[in-house]
């Protein structure tokens, strides 16, 4: 009989899609197989093993199931080019390894040598969905898998919360995952949305319109968590996350300085000369109280350099 891709497979996303459960067993297979077309390892394989005219592997079956445990993006590609070329003798069967029964441990084990830590690892995301559905769907023990699959407690408890966050905002773009992982795993952005639920719920939101990239929430944010000022207009959807790093990147003088230097340069020559005499008489005082100041304050910074050079 023909073998099936096994709806539990971490590497099958179509299963975290809305509505996957409610599909009939044959209709799960065919989402799955259109889903994993769509995956950028299995456009690759396409040629290579078009090239090669099959497998350099065989495929891992289990027969009690009749599903494949190991080499779902094989079968999906031998059905692609099944599809195309159904005349060709080549497609019309695959390469397997056949075993006659597993234990889910055994299993487990099987695929945490191959793809957790082996020869052919799976993504990030992959991952985390696995011990996600070990421990909370399957009810198994963390500390069982992390005899089997050679992971740590803390690192599949920190996946499986990184997946529950994902399900949390209805997210099932597994092309998201890298922010979740950034929430969870960075300690200073972690602790302020558990102390925030504001500043959470803001960047969950922020996140599904992707108005920056994981790494630039990973590399801004903490500063700007830093200026609680700043975070809040950030939060409010005031100024966005560059504009709010840039503020929170420089000091309180900086940024006061920085705002008259572009004040005076937008004053062009036409903006002068349309002015009355009483006015420019006005604009001359206002410049004279300026330059003042401003060597005040320069006065001040040469103080404080020369003290910082002397304490060096």
């Amino acid at each position: 009989p023909p073998v099936r891709q096994e709806p539990a497979w971490p590497g099958n996303f179509a299963s975290t899609s809305e509505g996957f459960d409610k599909l009939t067993p044959e209709e799960k297979q065919v989402q799955i197989y259109h889903c994993l077309l769509k995956e950028t390892s299995v456009k690759k394989l396409i040629p290579e093993i078009r090239r090669d005219q099959g497998l350099q592997e065989p495929i891992i079956v289990r027969w009690d199931t009749q599903e494949v445990i190991e080499g779902n993006s094989r079968l999906a590609v031998y059905r692609k080019l099944n599809d195309e070329d159904p005349d060709n003798e080549i497609w019309k069967e695959i390469r397997c390894q056949v075993v006659k029964e597993l234990t889910d441990d055994q299993q487990t084990r099987i695929l945490g040598q191959i793809h957790l830590h082996g020869r052919t690892e799976w993504s990030r995301y992959a991952k985390a969905l696995y011990c996600y559905r070990w421990v909370e769907e399957q009810g198994n023990d963390s500390t069982t898998l992390s005899e089997i699959a050679g992971f740590s407690k803390q690192e599949i408890n920190k996946n499986v919360s990184t997946i529950k966050l994902m399900h949390e905002n209805n997210d099932s773009k597994h092309s998201n995952y890298s922010y979740y992982h950034v929430l969870v795993r960075n300690r200073s952005i972690s602790s302020a949305i558990y102390e925030s639920n504001t500043l959470r719920e803001s960047l969950l939101d922020k996140i599904k319109t992707k108005e920056f990239t994981a790494q630039e929430m990973r590399d801004q944010l903490p500063t700007i968590i830093s200026k609680p000022k700043i975070l809040r207009k950030f939060q409010k959807g005031e100024v966005k996350l560059k504009d709010a790093y840039d503020r929170a990147s420089i000091s309180g003088a900086q940024r006061r300085l920085k705002k008259i230097r572009e004040g005076l340069e937008d004053i062009e020559k036409e903006d002068i000369e349309s002015l009355e005499r009483g006015e420019v008489k006005a604009v001359e005082q206002v410049i004279r109280q300026i330059r003042r100041r401003l060597n005040t304050v320069s006065e001040m910074v040469s103080r404080c350099l020369s003290m910082k050079t002397s304490d060096s």
